[in-house]
């Protein structure tokens, strides 16, 4: 740490110059300072999404999610408890820019060609796209500080998402439960703003309570990794126009870049069944991510998972097919037919959890998402 004048107020605090841009407490002037000159640069592209949210509503958002997930709404205030709430102001390089992408690859035909020669049951195919994104990069260098801050992109395609960054917009506006909590609205009153919309210029009184967290990644950086990013993003879904790509294209034009501080929630909590699932069910701590301006579930781990009914299944069969064949050996051999086939659904469920679970194939699968309270493999569509 390092002691410097603000280049606005004058003000002398503490700055670790490792930081890429410094925040001065007193006047929430932004700056950067050369290493070699010692000239501070006063940087006026920041904005921060004020924070509408607080422990209290966090709370009651997650229990309204709950709630419309648990087949018992009644017992949700018994089952489920939270141990902590955490909210944190993280610093996002949001990068406007437009993607051109052109592909070109071969189809299957719907029907085999009479000619069998090589590659006859194929015909070529192009084609191109183009969208709009205000992409966002994570300006901290560790992404897995905080949980959940990777793959926030969930696109409307049935896609695996292998890179960090997110289209703002898409995101910042799925798995509201509350439409009235945090939202602003136009002077008309009708037309519902988005976060980047409500953007204020910078000033540490729109965390409203949340730790501003600082910046750590420079703009250079930032615009390779969205460019990175937007482009792997339409390989991948070039990719799903044909079964042989053969050739992609991506043009971006890069229109601006802007720092924007983004508002979150990080809540844990613990089912504890009530019911006599509580003798199967282990209590694991589980997560669940909200965005501070509207309060929209952004990711969520569910209590139980796939894994764990097939793990609960096979538990029951087990001591089912005991049951069945004492019985089968004391009263009657029909029921040593009934037990043989539990013990073949127990071993089969055992399989599924022990083994399937864990394939690379189902890695998409392993954390169940939330959109507006239902459940989804895929998220909100990009912009």
């Amino acid at each position: 740490m390092h002691e410097l004048a603000c280049p606005s107020c004058n003000a002398t605090s503490q700055y670790d110059l490792m930081d890429k841009l410094l925040m001065c407490p007193f006047c929430s002037v932004t700056f950067r300072i050369s290493m070699e000159t010692g000239k501070k640069e006063i940087y006026s592209d920041h904005y921060i999404v004020p924070n509408s949210c607080d422990q209290r509503q966090v709370k009651a958002i997650f229990t309204e999610w709950i709630k419309r997930l648990h087949h018992h709404a009644e017992n949700v205030d018994k089952e489920y408890f939270i141990t902590d709430i955490n909210g944190f102001s993280i610093p996002f390089w949001i990068v406007s820019l437009e993607a051109h992408t052109m592909w070109k690859g071969l189809v299957k035909r719907q029907k085999s060609a009479l000619d069998h020669g090589l590659g006859a049951n194929y015909i070529m195919e192009e084609g191109q796209f183009r969208r709009n994104y205000r992409w966002a990069i994570s300006a901290r260098k560790n992404l897995c500080e905080n949980w959940g801050m990777t793959h926030l992109h969930e696109p409307k395609e049935r896609l695996e998402v292998d890179w960090d960054g997110f289209p703002l917009d898409s995101t910042f506006s799925r798995g509201r439960i509350d439409p009235s909590l945090g939202i602003k609205t136009s002077k008309s009153g009708d037309d519902e703003l988005s976060a980047y919309d409500v953007r204020e210029f910078f000033e540490f009184k729109y965390a409203n309570g949340l730790p501003i967290l600082t910046i750590q990644v420079s703009e250079e950086e930032a615009l390779r990794r969205a460019r990175n990013h937007v482009t792997n993003y339409h390989h991948t879904l070039a990719k799903l126009n044909v079964e042989i790509l053969i050739d992609t294209r991506s043009e971006l034009e890069i229109a601006g870049i802007q720092l924007i501080h983004l508002p979150f929630w990080h809540a844990r909590y613990i089912y504890h069944p009530k019911s006599v699932l509580k003798h199967f069910h282990k209590a694991r701590e589980k997560n669940v991510m909200l965005e501070g301006y509207a309060g929209g579930i952004l990711k969520g781990e569910m209590s139980i998972v796939k894994k764990d009914k097939l793990l609960i299944n096979a538990i029951v069969c087990g001591i089912a097919t005991f049951g069945l064949f004492l019985l089968g050996a004391v009263w009657h051999n029909a029921f040593l037919l009934v037990g043989l086939f539990s013990l073949l659904v127990a071993l089969l469920s055992g399989y599924m959890a022990t083994v399937k679970s864990s394939s690379p194939s189902n890695r998409l699968n392993r954390t169940t998402f939330i959109k507006q309270g239902l459940k989804s493999d895929v998220g909100a569509a990009p912009e």
